[in-house]
């Protein structure tokens, strides 16, 4: 990929300095960049001595303009924004409303066919009674 002057580029160094700014000159040779601060940068041989590239910004044009047919319109004009805020709040308690309906079906379709017996014994008395429980891990 050919990068051109005057890009806004982001080179990384193998001795791990990284630098930011407008692209000037791109050689074999060397490179130059005009940094934020206005000041010049120059890379001695890059091919050698950057690791990574970024190019910021450079837009590849379409060779053919494209033409819409139909504009998109809205299905209803709010004169006031409140308006408009007020409708999707009522369609947030709307939905709120059906999960509450559904939740409630739910639990109204689960019966209980059959209540389990629970076997109720007596203490054991004979070993001793501790103090403090055992704690949990």
């Amino acid at each position: 990929m050919k990068i051109l002057n005057g890009s806004k580029i982001k080179i990384v160094c193998n001795n791990g300095l990284v630098e930011s700014g407008e692209l000037v000159e791109y050689t074999n040779e060397q490179m130059i960049l005009k940094l934020v601060d206005k000041s010049i940068f120059i890379i001695q041989n890059p091919y050698n001595n950057i690791l990574a590239i970024k190019v910021f910004g450079q837009e590849i044009g379409s060779s053919e303009p494209v033409y819409v047919d139909r504009e998109l319109e809205p299905d209803q004009y709010y004169r006031d924004e409140s308006l408009r805020l007020k409708s999707l709040a009522d369609l947030r308690l709307e939905l709120a409303k059906e999960e509450r309906t559904r939740a409630k079906e739910l639990l109204s379709t689960k019966k209980i066919t059959q209540i389990p017996e629970v076997q109720f014994g007596y203490p054991n008395l004979t070993k001793p009674i501790y103090k403090h429980p055992k704690k949990k891990v």
